[in-house]
């Protein structure tokens, strides 16, 4: 049986969480001035987006470390992405 679709699908699965975990950074930290408790905020938002990356990760590695490699790479390419957009965003608006 191949398994030729499933690479693909853990990077793409590792993109998705990559855009939830730093997307979900992103809007806790353009709502923390207007937060009655900023450090809180801060601090539940870490905590629910580092927990549902994990556990998915963990669900999809289903004990391969070549699993996790492929989601990691995903996660991590979106990371470069975001921050290459923020970049060319930043450099627009100067």
């Amino acid at each position: 049986m191949t398994e030729s679709w499933l690479w693909p699908a853990l990077f793409a699965a590792g993109l998705g969480l990559g855009a939830f975990f730093y997307g979900g950074l992103w809007w806790t930290v353009k709502r923390l001035p207007a937060a009655h408790h900023p450090v809180l905020t801060m601090l539940v938002s870490f905590a629910v987006r580092t927990a549902v990356t994990i556990g998915v990760m963990a669900g999809l590695m289903a004990g391969d470390w070549r699993r996790l490699a492929a989601v990691l790479a995903g996660f991590v390419a979106m990371r470069f992405f975001l921050v290459w957009r923020q970049r060319r965003h930043d450099a627009i608006q100067s």
